[in-house]
């Protein structure tokens, strides 16, 4: 429909100039019934919450002199406003005659919150102070939080202070939250205690020594901010705050005597990366000793690029060993720096255990550097070198195997995989290394034997991670080899473990049976008024803008629902109903635990759909199943909106920004902004357009998943192992732990998907 409108609307822009000069009773009526349709359907997107869908529908509205008009380009800042775009509402309304004419001044509004967000105080400023009376009580107190927080910029702090009380007595719903805004910017400390005397709710009141702190900082007392901090163990809060005090109050040396006790005392990985982040900024150059230092913390905070800095100047210096040059050679790695890691790598000479390490990790950096050849050799140098380094040498001839693989030396990889379980049976690769070796042999030898092998991998190992692979794949290698009997028993046993797992479900299949799917139960809970007024004020929160403090909410309603099962289900179902899947997911979890019906209620949280519009309309969209679609989306993101990955995914499809840019250029996009992936229809539009790539490209499910989470070229080269034209014998020839687990997780989660919820024009 977006499509068709698009087009349309299209076509008339570029008619012909004799259809627009003889026939514009014809034609101007025409361009504005388009016109008049899709700003309709962008208000009905606005209103479904498809913000980003109603500004491509309204966009080129606006952008036609001929179509624009004050309605227009009000609905394209609004929905720009909605999915984060600050700076195009700023574009689209700076300058308009009609800001205080129209619209009750809601334009102002809006540009004094784009103001504020992109740290333009003044103007921000400016157009709060022009902004009109809010109609309703809420809108009236989105205006006062906005010049509230204004004059807090420019810090007019008295005048802030008084407005965000006038705000508090507007929205009595919130006031709690707003009297601690006030208190924040009141200087005075008897009239800061008055205002913390009107704070009844008990998050608001915890928060209540934070927000003094704070003042203490706003009115320019360190001294006193700091002690706070230091009490509530925002320990790098204080020793910032010393910093600035300068060396007349606090000696610098003292500040950096204490910053690198926070380097060094292995506290939370944030505060680490904080401490190491002040001194670099306050005290560089460091010493070579400091920089050691800093670099062994930056190592374990996940600082890799600032340990690869450290760690030669130490070495250089002769005041670094072996310990030290290994560590210097995993950041590298970390890094890509596969050459420089595999040179240093290759200087780690002692202690045993880390030269074993050491020699493996520069084989495998060999490898990844492209030099498949020098890192085989080195590979099968380990074992001889090092051979009772259970760690290193089974994980050599573990990589040995699945190189072989790759290369199609089939025969050769089960030798190896054979060998690393069984010269090293304790080893972390040892079951894995059976499996693949009993699945070698099931594809190209004895299909009994494979059997035999798979038996005896669940039965040594029983606890593994292969252990419910190997009694399903026992039962496909003994049907194979032609005993029924055996092969059922197999996959009988597959089902009578967790029903909701792959295996039991692809051993359902094989029996004839039909997959396990949760008994029918409908969505009715317990009343939970208390969570109800939490959700509620939540809501509230969010829309005025304060996200902290919505935030907080969401999550003291999530620690204080653990009590009875009931309880924890009617709490799940109210934080789902606010698009909160994630939260409900880890609550149903919990309930299901402690007893819950394990019935198709119960499900519906663990496996929520939300932003259902969007998910329905992108799938039809690119020819999708949408409980494939779903199913992603749980794996990925557990339909947290503001999921962000390690790597830098966002969304609900943790698309990358790279990506995203390239797939909104396809799409032609009006704008881009990475902010954009945050959205959640943005995120199910672009994620869903690269699936459709994917699946142009592969036809089995299997491979599509692969590709999405490992990336296309893996796939190619994972395409070519023996066997893999079987899907199930794709997924398990995947060499990525996380990626098979990925391939299996979402194929399982789809039949729950189907089972759970009604889906139009579903595929069986």
């Amino acid at each position: 429909m977006l499509l068709t409108q698009l087009s349309l609307l299209f076509q008339l822009s570029v008619a012909p100039v004799q259809y627009l000069a003889g026939a514009s009773d014809f034609a101007a009526p025409s361009r504005a019934a388009v016109s008049d349709t899709l700003l309709e359907s962008a208000r009905v997107a606005l209103s479904r919450g498809r913000p980003w869908q109603a500004s491509l529908l309204v966009a080129p509205v606006v952008q036609d002199s001929f179509l624009r008009s004050p309605s227009a380009v009000f609905l394209a800042a609004t929905a720009a406003s909605r999915w984060g775009g600050w700076p195009e509402v700023g574009r689209l309304l700076e300058g308009e005659a009609w800001l205080d004419s129209l619209f009750e001044g809601r334009g102002r509004v809006l540009l004094a919150r784009s103001a504020l967000e992109r740290g333009a105080d003044s103007t921000a400023l400016a157009h709060a102070l022009a902004a009109p009376r809010g109609r309703d009580p809420e809108s009236e107190g989105e205006r006062l939080l906005l010049l509230a927080t204004a004059l807090d910029r420019v810090e007019a702090r008295d005048s802030a202070a008084a407005t965000y009380l006038r705000a508090a007595a507007v929205l009595p719903g919130v006031s709690d939250w707003i009297l601690l805004r006030a208190a924040a910017v009141t200087g005075d400390s008897a009239a800061r205690a008055g205002i913390f005397e009107r704070i009844v709710l008990p998050l608001p009141r915890e928060r209540i020594r934070w927000t003094d702190a704070v003042a203490y900082e706003r009115a320019g007392d360190l001294e006193g901010a700091s002690r706070r901090y230091r009490e509530l163990g925002a320990r790098l809060k204080a020793v910032r705050l010393h910093l600035d005090m300068g060396a007349d109050s606090i000696p610098r040396d003292s500040v950096r005597r204490e910053l690198l006790t926070l380097v060094t005392a292995g506290g939370p990985a944030a505060e680490v990366r904080g401490a190491i982040e002040l001194l670099d900024s306050a005290f560089a150059p460091l010493s070579v000793e400091e920089e050691l230092l800093v670099a062994r913390a930056a190592d374990d905070a996940g600082l890799a690029a600032r340990a690869a800095a450290g760690y030669p100047k130490a070495l250089s210096a002769g005041l670094a060993g072996e310990t030290e040059r290994y560590g210097y050679a995993m950041a590298l790695a970390r890094l890509g720096r596969n050459a420089e890691a595999a040179v240093q790598f290759g200087l780690v000479r002692s202690p045993s255990w880390m030269a074993g390490s050491a020699a493996y990790l520069r084989a495998r950096s060999l490898v990844r550097n492209g030099e498949a050849g020098k890192g085989r050799v080195a590979l099968a140098e380990i074992p001889v070198k090092y051979p009772r380094d259970t760690t290193a040498a089974s994980s050599a001839l573990f990589l040995l195997g699945d190189l072989a693989s790759d290369n199609q030396a089939d025969r050769l990889a089960r030798t190896y995989f054979r060998r690393a379980a069984l010269r090293y049976p304790t080893s972390r690769f040892a079951a894995a290394a059976r499996f693949r070796a009993a699945m070698i042999e099931l594809l190209t030898g004895d299909a009994a034997m494979a059997g035999r092998e798979f038996d005896e991998l669940a039965r040594r190992y029983p606890r593994s991670g292969e252990a419910a692979a190997a009694v399903y794949w026992a039962g496909r290698a003994w049907s194979i080899g032609g005993d029924s009997v055996k092969a059922h028993a197999r996959w009988r046993k597959a089902t009578q473990g967790d029903p909701t797992s792959y295996y039991a479900s692809l051993a359902a299949r094989r029996l004839g049976l039909p997959a396990w799917v949760p008994a029918q139960a409908p969505d009715t809970f317990m009343p939970v008024p208390d969570a109800d007024s939490v959700v509620q004020r939540a809501a509230l929160l969010d829309r005025l803008g304060l996200t902290a403090e919505a935030r907080w909410e969401h999550e003291r309603l999530a620690r204080v629902a653990d009590t009875s099962p009931e309880r924890l289900l009617a709490v799940a179902n109210a934080l789902r109903s606010q698009g909160l899947a994630s939260q409900a997911i880890v609550l149903a979890r919990k309930a299901l635990a402690r007893g819950a019906p394990a019935d198709a209620r119960t499900y519906r949280l663990l496996y929520p759909v939300v932003h259902q519009d969007a998910l329905l309309a992108e799938a039809a969209e690119q020819g999708l199943d949408p409980s494939f679609v779903a199913a992603l989306i749980r794996q990925e993101s557990m339909f947290n909106p503001t999921a962000t990955s390690p790597a830098g995914a966002r969304g609900l499809m943790q698309v990358m920004p790279q990506l995203g840019g390239r797939l909104a250029e396809s799409l032609s996009y009006p704008v881009w902004d990475p902010v954009l992936l945050y959205q959640p229809d943005v995120s199910l539009q672009l994620g869903s357009f690269h699936l459709q790539e994917l699946a142009v490209r592969y036809t089995e499910p299997s491979h599509v998943l692969a590709a999405y989470n490992a990336g296309a070229s893996r796939v190619e080269r994972w395409a070519r192992r023996t066997g893999v034209d079987d899907p199930e014998v794709f997924a398990e020839r995947i060499p990525f732990v996380e990626t098979r687990g990925y391939v299996r997780i979402i194929s399982r989660n789809q039949e729950l998907y189907r089972s759970l919820y009604e889906w139009p024009g579903r595929q069986s």
